[in-house]
């Protein structure tokens, strides 16, 4: 993405907010038949999502499940989902400006400290309409920065780090290689965990010359289907 108009960056994100946010799981939604046996099978793994969307969350919740990010979960059934990317519904609360009374650079500007996540239609519409700062996500571009939530995405992306080089397998779905994504790839070329990768036949093409320089004799498996074609080896590979 080529900024030519970086003060036009933050409603852009706005707008890409708003527009994720709608997005609901429905049957025979892939998510919702990976929440169910999530929770059928007691399953204590973690998730890492690089969508903007809330599909993977929204499938959780019905199921029992309530998703946390880092420790934030006490007591009852969760699971860890990260987000290296941010999401369309999570806020930074440590700055606040009126939307068409505060303009902002996208390049220029950035904000850290404590963020909230916004779940509620008409409270989420609200922020969107009203405030200049869009929600903490990364724009969508080789170096993936973020104008909200820095300490929150670096946060995130640390967490990633720790969870892939402890996991004994990761199941990459959806994923495409792109090594400038160092935040993503790197943790996934040195970690000694076996990686099940599913992106279609082309991306395998791809992952699997990535992989011979990057993890030589690794013992990865490659599935040239996308994820409804290898859905049932996937959930058997990471156990479920």
């Amino acid at each position: 993405m080529t900024a030519v108009a970086p003060h036009a960056l933050a409603p852009l994100q706005r707008a890409m907010a708003a527009y994720f946010f709608g997005f609901r799981p429905r049957p025979p939604s892939l998510y919702l038949e990976l929440a169910r046996r999530i929770t059928r099978g007691d399953w204590s793994g973690a998730a890492c999502s690089l969508n903007y969307e809330r599909l993977f969350e929204l499938s959780l919740l019905p199921n029992g499940i309530q998703p946390f990010v880092g420790d934030e979960m006490i007591g009852g059934r969760g699971l860890e989902v990260c987000l290296p990317h941010g999401c369309c519904h999570i806020f930074c609360d440590a700055v606040r400006g009126a939307a068409g009374r505060v303009v902002l650079n996208g390049r220029m500007v950035q904000t850290s400290g404590r963020v909230s996540v916004v779940a509620d239609l008409k409270e989420h519409a609200a922020r969107i309409a009203q405030d200049a700062f869009p929600p903490v996500m990364s724009y969508f571009e080789p170096r993936k920065p973020t104008t909200t939530g820095r300490s929150f995405i670096e946060g995130q992306r640390r967490r990633w780090k720790q969870l892939a080089l402890s996991a004994e397998t990761i199941a990459v779905v959806g994923v495409r290689v792109r090594p400038h994504d160092n935040h993503i790839w790197d943790p996934i070329g040195t970690t000694p965990a076996r990686i099940i990768y599913c992106a279609g036949a082309g991306a395998a093409t791809e992952y699997v010359a990535w992989a011979a320089r990057t993890r030589p004799g690794n013992q990865d498996v490659v599935l040239n289907g996308v994820f409804r074609d290898e859905f049932d080896r996937i959930c058997a590979e990471v156990g479920l």
